[in-house]
This record gives structure tokens, C-alpha cells and sequence, in this order.
């Protein structure tokens, strides 16, 4: 005598075969991806060195800023990494992978470049804290003036342009702060985003 397969069994069963072809189609598409990868990692391995003496760094001199016009330890601190940056190569290679950089320019410049993208980092960071000691000690025209040459400088940390429209909006600045939107407009498409939704809830909280 023959008994019917009950629905919930014929269910599981067939829950179980779609599952095993989701995960048969994932794994050949990891594969896929691994076997990409592993080619590009060779082929950026075998790449021959660039000149990369042309590339467009950043320009950045301690001119512009406060430098040695309070006797303060910590702003001494920054000050003597900002001028150390000041003779060192410096650039944004944020949006590049490791192995784009050696597929570019050659793993033989690989770490100098990550070196200079370490100067950027470092820089943005400086500058950043530099501002916020500024203003624990009460100077805030200095630190507006700090974080107005950082973001000349075209810096994406986010933290430079949300500080300093604080400051314009403590001082009741809102031209102030139109203009440093308006240097985000030449910012990578997603910082600027960012940051201009940041400020936007900002302003709508206040």
C-alpha cells in the first residue's frame, strides 16, 4: 500500500534543493571572484616600476597656520609633526586598492606610495586636533583658521567640515558656511554626500 508523502516533508525537500542551488551558484561565483583576484595580484606582482614623480601631491606649508603664537605643549606637539608633513611627499590614495596602486605604478613603489598616502592620513588628523586644542584653550579665530586651510587643502575627514560649521554657527556666519559647501562641490561624490547630509541634520536638529 502506497501513502502519500505528507506536505511538510515535500516542502522540506524542496526547500532543501533550492538551498543547495543557491549555495552550489555562491560558491562557483567566490570561486570566480578568488580566481579574478589571484590574476590580478599576479599581474599587478609582474608590473614594472613607474615614475610616480609627477603625480599630483599635495602642496601643504605650516604658513597659514598659527604656528608658535601660544605656549602650549600639545600645540607644540602638533606643530612639530605638521612641519615635519611640510617637507614630505603627500597624497590621497584612499580610493585605490593595494593592487590597483602595484597594477598602476609597479610593486616596487608600493611602499612609498603607501607612505604618502599615510602622510595624507596623518595630516588630516594633525590639523584636526590641532584645531580641537586650539579651542580648549580658547582661540577660536585660530581654529577656524586652521580648519578653513585644511579644507583648502581639500581634506575628506569628515570631522574638519562638521567642526568648522559648528564654529560658523556659533559665530552667526551663514555665508561662511555656503562657502565651504560650496568646496565640497569639487569632493569625491560620496564624502561630499556624506558630510552635506550631516550638516543638513545638524542644522534641521538645531
Amino acid at each position: 500500500m502506497r501513502y502519500p508523502i505528507p506536505v511538510f516533508l515535500f516542502a522540506f525537500i524542496l526547500f532543501t534543493a533550492v538551498l543547495a542551488i543557491k549555495r552550489g551558484k555562491h560558491t562557483a561565483k567566490q570561486e570566480e571572484a578568488n580566481e579574478s583576484f589571484l590574476e590580478r595580484e599576479r599581474l599587478a606582482n609582474a608590473t614594472r616600476k613607474k615614475d610616480i614623480s609627477g603625480l599630483s601631491y599635495l602642496t601643504f606649508s605650516t604658513e597659514k597656520l598659527p604656528i608658535a603664537s601660544y605656549d602650549d605643549p600639545k600645540l607644540f606637539e602638533y606643530e612639530a609633526i605638521l612641519q615635519k608633513l611640510s617637507s614630505k611627499r603627500i597624497i590621497n590614495l584612499s580610493k585605490y586598492s593595494n593592487t590597483d596602486l602595484k597594477l598602476m605604478y609597479g610593486p616596487a613603489n608600493f611602499n612609498e606610495l603607501s607612505e604618502y598616502d599615510d602622510n595624507w592620513n596623518e595630516l588630516s588628523a594633525t590639523l584636526y586636533h590641532y584645531a580641537c586644542r586650539e579651542l580648549e584653550l580658547g582661540r577660536k579665530e585660530d581654529a577656524v583658521r586652521i580648519l578653513e586651510y585644511a579644507v583648502e587643502l581639500k581634506l575628506d575627514s569628515s570631522q574638519i567640515y562638521l567642526l568648522l560649521a559648528r564654529l560658523y554657527q556659533e559665530q552667526n556666519q551663514p555665508e561662511r558656511l555656503q562657502t565651504m559647501k560650496e568646496a565640497l562641490s569639487s569632493m569625491d561624490e560620496s564624502f561630499r554626500s556624506f558630510v552635506l547630509t550631516k550638516l543638513n541634520a545638524s542644522h534641521t536638529d538645531e
